[in-house]
Order: structure tokens, then sequence, then C-alpha cells
């Protein structure tokens, strides 16, 4: 895809090379707060924090970084890439819901950096998205209905997961659009999407369950580490990241 990413990168020889420096954007958060908790657990520490509030794009006197991590909000997003372009480094991507303006910034971006965009961290969700863009054309002929349950605070809806699972559909299947999602709020839902194909006499059942929130700060955390990997300038995905998990290293979480 290009050049290897190394720029602003200080050479692991000279340092803890199991050290890898974050930046946390949307740091006062519940992911967030999450994600710097579990840091260390993955062989991450975060460097530099960026609250919604704060007036400065990164504290001053941090440690070089090695790569962005983004849990904000959709304000968040420019701000985010900014920093990333600004230390030329990788950017974990983790809002959802982004209107046009992001989605812009972030193709600008990826020609300069690499970016990860990523609806949800959840392995179990990057492992059912890379079933059901295989599944899809062996079923053209089944019914499919796609469900969400999240908590209800949650803005989006659908949520950015459940968009992205009729996207891996529609890879072979024009007939699914956002609007078949059956969305429900509910209490403290972590996160609950369902995929049911069904046949004439038979049904196929997909559903993945979050049951603890951690899972998606390991996630990030995981990707974060891939990222830093020298990786090129680029778009990324949680789905190319499944290689690591023959890695003890990689599945940690």
């Amino acid at each position: 895809m290009g050049r290897t990413f190394t720029k602003n990168v200080v050479d692991r020889s000279e340092r803890d090379p199991a050290s890898i420096r974050l930046c946390l954007v949307g740091a006062e958060g519940r992911l967030g707060r999450l994600v710097a908790e579990l840091a260390s657990e993955h062989n991450c520490k975060v460097v530099a924090t960026v609250g919604r509030d704060d007036s400065e794009p990164v504290p001053e006197g941090h440690e070089p970084l090695d790569v962005v991590i983004d849990v904000s909000s959709l304000q968040g997003v420019h701000r985010s890439v900014a920093i990333a372009e600004a230390h030329e480094v990788p950017l974990l991507e983790c809002v959802t819901g982004l209107d046009e303006s992001a989605k812009a910034v972030l193709l600008m971006a990826e020609s300069k950096i690499p970016v990860l965009q990523a609806s949800n961290t959840a392995i179990g969700v990057a492992i059912l998205r890379t079933a059901l863009r295989s599944i899809g054309r062996l079923t053209d002929s089944w019914t499919v209905t796609i469900s969400e349950t999240h908590h209800e605070k949650k803005i989006d809806r659908p949520s950015g997961t459940a968009r992205s699972l009729v996207k891996d559909l529609q890879i072979t299947r024009k007939d699914i659009e956002d609007e078949d999602i059956v969305s429900k709020r509910v209490g403290e839902v972590v996160g609950e999407h369902e995929v049911t194909f069904t046949g004439d006499d038979e049904v196929i059942r997909f559903q993945h369950e979050a049951i603890d929130r951690r899972v998606f700060a390991h996630g990030a955390l995981r990707a974060a580490s891939w990222l830093a990997k020298g990786r090129a300038p680029g778009r990324y995905s949680i789905e190319d990241t499944l290689g690591d998990l023959g890695d003890p290293q990689g599945i940690t979480g």
C-alpha cells in the first residue's frame, strides 16, 4: 500500500520495545477510561490525553507518540486527525455516526497516515463480519433480518456496527438496506447484534453479544498495537488485524 510508515517513531532499540505510546482523545468518556485502565495489559501507555473541553490539541511535555486513539464524539474527529497528522502517526478512529465532513477529513488523512476506522473493535464482531461476506453469496434467495440492541443512552440508531453488517452483506446482496435493521434501546445493554437467514425449511442465525464494555477497550488497544508496527499510509479495518490472532500477544483480553 506504499512506503513503510516510520517517521516520528523513535527507534525501538533505544527504548522499551513493548511500550507503545498513545494519545487518547475522549479520555473522559466510558470507553476512554477503560482504554487508559487496560493499556498496560497490551504493553501500551497513555502519554497524552485530550478531553472534549481541552483548548490545546495535545498537552505540553508528553513523550513522542506512536498512535492516536479517538473514542470521543463526532466533534472530536477533526481534532484527532489534526493531532495524528501533526505527529505523523497512525490514527485509530472509533467514533460512529460520521457525517460527510468527518468522512471527508478521514479520506484525506489516509493518503498521509495509516487510518483504521472501526465501528466496533471487538474481535468477535470482526470474525462475524468476515463470515457474513462469505455467506451472503450463498443465501441470495433467503430472507435476511438484522437486529441490534444497545443501552438507552446510545445516540446513533441504527448502530454503526449494524450498518457495517449491512455493508458486508451488500457485497453480494443488493436487496438489503439500513432501513431493514430493527433497533432497540434498553436499559444498560452493552451491545447485541443478530443476523438471521431464513430459507424454506431452515434457519441460520448469527449472534454476537458484548457482555462487558471492556471487550471494546481490549479491541482498541490490540488494534493500536497492530497499527504501531510500521503500517503504510492508507485505510485499514479491524478485519485486517485478524492475521495476528495466531500470536498469543495478539489475543490479549
